[in-house]
């Protein structure tokens, strides 16, 4: 069976940079789109972040199956140019920052005006209506992601991984994706959408529905599990695991294994550093590998904390080209992480600065 290329024979222009914008091209280029980029003479501002012979590791990551055209839409020719794809296309993907787009004649109203058939999807930090410019981070803040996610004495934690640029784009994706779909749509459409609102909705989850209804929301609880104990990450001889032992029927097993005492959820969960003591006072005495086959001997859930190269080698064991696809170069692809009925979604590697696609093998 091919895998689905829904939108093969729809083009988009892509006006962004960094990780937001990128992405949600970059997952309609995966389902067949031809999504050209356009990009400043410098390139987007990933090309110059860390990597390795082959480049930028930020850049490769978020730019597949693209093309790559360079323009300055400040300079009358460039801006002629970028009116002309946008005439020939069926969608915009765009996150520069509102305030910037508005002097440069590209904000949602002029888009609409001057584009009326357009799918036009503007990400930023706050929505169109506010022209602050915004970054991954300062959304987990100003979102209240940072405090939820707080280390046990307080002190808010960000997430290095970029996680509302990643659901950011996600969203942006899969909504461009339905608007380009739907047959009943006459005209274009403008897809807002708030890496705020996103860090809000995906990232807080339950949270924001308790907070909203008036409800008390627990201190930061570092790596433990809000909603179940003892459920954490241990410290074992050798290194560190996770267990979620919290439910009822997982701590009735473990506890006997542990010498834990028995006590219901409730009590667990208001005494859940005493009962996280417990566990770790077995698992650190044991290798990780002897406790997490303990886990499974009594169907408990666990993983083992594994360094990055650890944990690809762990996944490729278990699905076969999964994470990159290697070239023959030695370079890699990030691949799609899912398969259609066995078959993996195709990419290209990011296209060179300026290239109809890339040349790389």
């Amino acid at each position: 069976m091919p895998v689905p290329q829904p939108l093969a024979g729809c083009r988009v222009v892509e006006l962004s940079q960094f990780i937001a914008g990128p992405t949600a091209a970059q997952l309609l280029a995966d389902f067949g789109a031809e999504v050209i980029k356009i990009e400043p003479a410098r390139g987007d501002g990933t090309r110059a972040l860390v990597g390795t012979e082959f480049g930028s590791g930020y850049f490769r990551c978020f730019n597949t199956s693209k093309a790559s055209q360079v323009l300055d839409i400040g300079a009358e020719g460039g801006r002629a140019e970028l009116d002309r794809l946008l005439g020939s296309a069926d969608a915009l993907v765009c996150n520069i920052a509102p305030a910037t787009l508005a002097r440069l004649g590209l904000d949602a109203e002029a888009l609409r005006r001057n584009f009326p058939d357009l799918v036009v999807t503007l990400v930023s930090g706050f929505g169109q209506q506010d022209g602050r410019t915004c970054m991954d981070t300062i959304a987990q803040c100003e979102s209240g992601f940072a405090a939820l996610n707080g280390a046990e004495d307080g002190t808010p934690r960000v997430s290095t991984s970029w996680p509302v640029d990643f659901f950011s784009g996600l969203f942006a994706g899969i909504s461009t994706a339905m608007a380009l779909a739907d047959r009943k749509r006459a005209g274009g459409v403008t897809v807002d959408v708030s890496m705020m609102e996103v860090a809000a909705a995906v990232m807080l989850g339950p949270a924001a529905i308790i907070a909203s209804e008036g409800g008390r929301l627990e201190a930061p609880a570092g790596n433990r599990d809000r909603a179940a104990a003892p459920s954490n990450v241990y410290a074992c001889a050798d290194g560190h695991c996770y267990i979620y032992a919290g439910l009822d029927p997982f701590w009735a097993k473990l506890r006997p294994v542990v010498g834990g005492e028995e006590a219901g959820y409730s009590e667990r969960l208001a005494r859940a550093a005493e009962f996280d003591a417990q566990v770790e006072a077995w698992t650190s005495a044991r290798p990780r590998d002897e406790v997490l086959a303990e886990m499974a001997r009594l169907g408990i859930p666990a993983g083992a904390v594994r360094a990055p190269a650890e944990a690809i080698e762990a996944i490729r064991a278990l699905r076969p080209d999964a994470v990159t696809t290697r070239l023959p170069s030695g370079e890699h692809v990030p691949a799609f992480p899912a398969l259609f009925s066995g078959e993996r979604l195709p990419r290209r590697p990011a296209p060179d600065l300026g290239a109809a696609k890339s040349n790389r093998s």
